[in-house]
C-alpha cells in the first residue's frame, strides 16, 4: 500500500490522464465549433420571462341561447378578458415551439426550444390548470389549451433535459386526466368538444409515452367516425342552426390534426368507417366554398362570413394532394396556417410528425448528440 503524504497529489495513470485530456479537448472543440459556426450559444437569458401560472379558471359562458348558436357580445368580451392570460401564454409557447423547427439558423432554433421548455416548466411547477374550474366553459378551455401545449411540447421534446421532462410530462398527464374526467358524465354532449379532447389526449400520449391516453384518443376518433353521416355531416353540429357550418369547420380542425398524429403510430384514422373523415372534410370544404350547400342541409341560412378554422386544409392537402383540390385550395387560401390550440404552425407540426413517423424516430431519438454535450 502506498502512503501519500498530506498535501501531495498522486499522479494519475498515464492512460487516465490521456482520456481526461481527450474528453476536455472534445468538449472544448464542441464549444468552439458552437461559438464559431452557430454564434453565441443561447441561454435562458435570451427568453422573455414567463407570466405567473394560472391555476384556477373562471370563464363565463358567452351564448345567449340554450342551443349555443347565438353569441352574447358582452358575455363574449368578459370571456375574452378572463382567458387573456391563457391566450398570451399558449400563443407565446406555440410561437417559440415553431421557431425551434422553422428558424433557418441553429441559434434561433435552440433559443425557441429552450424558451418553450422554460415557459412550460414554469407553469408545470406552478400546477397551472390544475385548480378549480368554475364551470363548463373553464373545462372546455382547459382541454383546448392542453392540445396546444402538448403539441408545442412535441415539437421541442428532442431538446428537453431530464429535468424538463420530470416537470412537464407529469403535468401534461395530470391535465389530460382531469380533462378526460369531465366527460365521464354521459350527459355531456360528445360533439366538437369531445373531438378536441381526443387531440389533446393524442398529443399528450405522444409527448409522455402514456399508452392509455392514446387508446382513449383512438376511441374518440372512432366515435367521431361513427358520428359522420353518409353525406359528411355531423348530427350534433347540425343542431347549431345558423352556426352549423362554423362548427363543422371547428370539428374538422382537431380531427385532421389527430389523424396526422396517428402517422407516428402507423395508424390510419382516415380509413375508419369507410373513409368517414374524408366525407367530413369534403363536405366542409365544399360548403365553405359555397355556403348555400349547408344552408340547404341545415334548413337555415348560415352566418356569413363563416370562419374556416385554421391549419387543417394545409395538413389535408399535404397528405392527400389532388383530393377535393379546388375546394381545399379555396379553404387554405382563407385559413391561417396554424393556431395556438394546434400547437402553433401546422407546417411545423407536420415536420415534427414526419420525424416521429420515421423508423426509430421518437422525439428523444432525434435530439442531436452535440446538444447533449452542450447541456
Amino acid at each position: 500500500m502506498r502512503v501519500v503524504p498530506r498535501g501531495f497529489a498522486m499522479p494519475l495513470p498515464a492512460s487516465r490522464t490521456r482520456r481526461n485530456r481527450a474528453s476536455t479537448a472534445s468538449r472544448a472543440l464542441v464549444l468552439a465549433l458552437g461559438a464559431t459556426l452557430w454564434g453565441a450559444i443561447p441561454s435562458l437569458a435570451d427568453c422573455p420571462p414567463p407570466p405567473a401560472p394560472v391555476r384556477n379558471l373562471e370563464i363565463p359562458r358567452y351564448y345567449a341561447d340554450t342551443s349555443n348558436s347565438v353569441v352574447d357580445p358582452e358575455k363574449l368580451d368578459a370571456a375574452r378578458e378572463a382567458t387573456s392570460p391563457l391566450t398570451e401564454f399558449v400563443g407565446t409557447v406555440a410561437k417559440q415551439a415553431d421557431a425551434a423547427i422553422l428558424k433557418d439558423k441553429l441559434p434561433g432554433r435552440l433559443t425557441g426550444a429552450r424558451c418553450t421548455l422554460a415557459w412550460l416548466s414554469h407553469w408545470a411547477k406552478g400546477a397551472a390548470y390544475l385548480g378549480r374550474m368554475s364551470d363548463r366553459q373553464s373545462e372546455y378551455q382547459r382541454k383546448w389549451d392542453l392540445a396546444g401545449l402538448a403539441l408545442a411540447y412535441l415539437k421541442v421534446k428532442r431538446h428537453a433535459s431530464d429535468a424538463d421532462k420530470r416537470a412537464i410530462e407529469p403535468w401534461l398527464d395530470a391535465m389530460a386526466i382531469r380533462a378526460r374526467a369531465f366527460f365521464d358524465d354521459r350527459a355531456r354532449q360528445r360533439n366538437n368538444h369531445w373531438y378536441w379532447l381526443g387531440l389533446g389526449l393524442g398529443a399528450t400520449a405522444l409527448a409522455t409515452g402514456n399508452d392509455k391516453h392514446w387508446a382513449e384518443a383512438r376511441a374518440i376518433m372512432a366515435d367521431a367516425a361513427r358520428d359522420i353521416a353518409a353525406d359528411g355531416t355531423l348530427p350534433l353540429e347540425m343542431k347549431r342552426g345558423a352556426r352549423a357550418l362554423h362548427y363543422h369547420a371547428f370539428s374538422v380542425q382537431p380531427l385532421v390534426a389527430l389523424a396526422e398524429l396517428a402517422r407516428a403510430k402507423d395508424e390510419d384514422f382516415y380509413a375508419l368507417e369507410r373513409g368517414a373523415l374524408h366525407r367530413l372534410v369534403s363536405l366542409t370544404a365544399r360548403a365553405l366554398e359555397s355556403p348555400t350547400i349547408m344552408d340547404r342541409l341545415a334548413n337555415i341560412k348560415q352566418e356569413r362570413p363563416v370562419k374556416p378554422g385554421a391549419g387543417w386544409a394545409y395538413l389535408y392537402a399535404r397528405r392527400f394532394p389532388g383530393r377535393d383540390a379546388k375546394a381545399i385550395a379555396a379553404v387554405e387560401a382563407e385559413q391561417k396556417r396554424g393556431h395556438r390550440w394546434l400547437g402553433g404552425s401546422t407546417e411545423a407540426l407536420a415536420k415534427a410528425v414526419d420525424l416521429m413517423a420515421r423508423p426509430g424516430g421518437k422525439p428523444e431519438a432525434t435530439r442531436p448528440k452535440v446538444l447533449q454535450m452542450l447541456r
